[in-house]
């Protein structure tokens, strides 16, 4: 037995020292014939200007340091990789049929560059041939993951430039593993992207046809996602699954981190809509809490699917306890976005302060759209864009000071200072634009205080990115006629300015107040709003404002009976006082 155990003793030592003996192997003199043949294979230059050499290990482990490969001739940087450390873990005795067998990769310092030129064409691809084809699907053909070495990254920099738009996307990572585990492998990746924290999680397993991952978790920047993902790639390539999430904060992604339009309000960046028709998609999204800012979204749904380039992804939430609705559609394909967003009696006040745009309105309101447009860009997609928008606010306060900042002549027509100083009492505003080509016409536009009726006309152009609204006040009392001037809105989207337009007084003033009801409700002037119990529109209290928006628009309806005496009867005196102040 001691022989025995002697023996086993020397072969162990023989054993080890044939393996210490592989290190002290140089095999630098082969790194000119290495670069050569990557040259021939690839067309670029890899440069091994670090020792190489053989590491200490049960598995043979060929060690390269100081690393370049160089980027396409079209390239914006001369180096499309750099790594301070290459080493790969090859099995020895397929080495002996000539199969290599790579066990494991090591990654120490690396830095990669990719990049695409102006037709998408990847500086991974090499030479000026096409990509192979890729062979039929056949039954067991998607390679085992078994096949697929282990993987240790360190100290790892990743950069993407698309040359279409310029746009580099960065990624730094301090650790990168893939290990073995069971007939799959566990995945962990540590570091972060464009500045934000990101870690990940999962099991991987399948094969190179159909992969999954279970139990994947995703955290960027302190909030997390995760559930389970499946790619099919035996035909067209298709994604499913679902993910959960109970608190996501996408403020890091959305907020200063948009691209310059040269102050444009859209941009002519090219969207990537044709990559719908890449792959198909099953997907749902549950959050119990969205964040952007301070608005906060709760009981988040979101379905989406993706067949044949078509995009459906039809959302429901609620904001502070309001049910809300928006279904988006997009046709990779025509290149083609739609938009069906709805909300009934919603706070629109503290929307507009979650949203740090003010502070200055108190009430609640309705929205309907039925948005739809084509192009390649945000702004191309505006400027085609077709459909309408609709808008009531009901009874609330509003403050003078959110129109001052445009006009003091825009705050007299709207909310006029007097009894109640700089706020008005709100008691309902009404709004439909209907769109074709990207012009925005005011089919219905009206707002009610307890001063003034003023009624509004006019378009806004979004291609154009240029507004020109006219508004015209009616007062309810005498004393405030001498401010029955019509106001004009008009200038660039991002900065309008407004001021009298003069070139005639309001005639026919207050020709519809004292609570009018037009036939067929609100639903008549804005036929996607909602009049259910539940809804600002069904309150009764926009009378007066949809008969006024009617006139003004001359959208068919009809003032009913006892109401419209009434106020043909005031508007009849305001006229004559008006006449009587302005000469007309």
């Amino acid at each position: 037995m001691r022989k025995l155990l002697a023996i086993v003793l020397v072969v162990v030592l023989l054993f080890a020292g044939a393996l210490y003996a592989l290190t002290l192997i140089d095999l630098g003199r082969f790194a000119p014939q290495i670069e050569a043949a990557a040259g021939q294979a690839t067309g670029r230059v890899l440069k091994i200007e670090g020792p190489l050499h053989i590491g200490f290990s049960l598995v043979p482990t060929v060690v390269a340091e100081d690393v370049s490969f160089s980027n396409a001739a079209w390239g914006t940087k001369p180096q499309m990789l750099t790594a301070e450390k290459l080493a790969l873990q090859v099995a020895l005795l397929p080495l002996l049929s000539s199969d290599l067998d790579v066990r494991s990769v090591t990654i120490e310092g690396a830095d990669i560059f990719l990049e695409t030129d102006r037709k998408g064409r990847g500086n991974w691809v090499f030479g000026d041939a096409a990509p192979a084809p890729r062979p039929e699907a056949e039954s067991g053909a998607g390679m085992s993951l078994a096949r697929v070495p282990e993987l240790n990254v360190s100290d790892f920099h990743l950069a993407y430039r698309d040359g279409e738009t310029g746009q580099v996307s960065e990624a730094a990572f301090e650790q990168v593993t893939l290990a073995a585990k069971g007939g799959g492998f566990h995945a962990v990746i540590e570091g972060e992207v464009n500045g934000s924290p990101v870690s990940f999680a999962s099991d991987i397993e399948g094969d190179t046809e159909k992969a999954a991952l279970k139990g994947a978790t995703l955290t960027v920047a302190g909030t997390s996602v995760g559930g389970d993902l499946a790619l099919d790639m035996t035909g067209k390539p298709k994604l499913s699954g679902a993910l959960t999430s109970e608190a996501f904060d996408v403020t890091p992604f959305l907020k200063g981190g948009g691209s310059d339009n040269g102050g444009a309000v859209f941009s002519k960046e090219p969207l990537p809509l044709e990559r719908l028709t890449a792959l198909d998609a099953d997907l749902s999204f549950a959050l119990g809490e969205l964040r952007y800012g301070n608005v906060v979204l709760t009981e988040l749904k979101l379905p989406v699917t993706i067949d044949s380039g078509k995009l459906s992804a039809p959302l429901t939430a609620k904001y502070r306890g309001t049910p809300v609705e928006l279904a988006l559609k997009a046709d990779g394909a025509k290149g083609s976005l739609g938009i069906d967003a709805s909300a009934a009696n919603f706070d629109l006040g503290k929307l507009l302060a979650d949203l740090d745009l003010s502070t200055m309105l108190n009430a609640r309101a309705d929205f309907g759209a039925q948005l739809n447009g084509q192009g390649k860009s945000l702004h191309a997609i505006a400027a085609s864009l077709g459909g309408q928008t609709n808008l009531v606010i009901g009874r609330g306060t509003i403050n003078s000071r959110a129109f001052a900042i445009v006009s003091d002549d825009l705050v007299n027509v709207l909310i006029p200072s007097g009894e109640s100083g700089d706020t008005a009492k709100l008691v309902c505003a009404i709004s439909r634009f209907d769109f074709t080509r990207g012009v925005g016409k005011a089919s219905a536009l009206a707002l009610e205080t307890d001063s003034l009726i003023t009624t509004g006309s006019g378009t806004v152009d979004l291609g154009g990115e240029r507004i020109d609204l006219l508004f015209k006040p009616k007062p309810k009392k005498a004393s405030l006629v001498s401010l029955a001037f019509p106001v004009r809105l008009s200038g660039p989207l991002t900065a309008p300015t407004a001021g009298l337009d003069r070139t005639g007084v309001v005639t026919g003033v207050a020709t519809a107040v004292g609570g009018a009801a037009l036939t067929g409700g609100i639903g008549a002037l804005l036929p996607l709003m909602s009049t259910g119990t539940d809804s600002v529109a069904s309150g009764g209290d926009c009378g007066a404002a949809a008969a006024a928006a009617k006139e003004s628009s001359g959208i068919a309806g009809t003032v009913g009976g006892a109401a419209e005496g009434a106020a043909r009867s005031i508007g009849d005196t305001l006229e004559n006082i008006g006449k009587g102040i302005f000469g007309n």
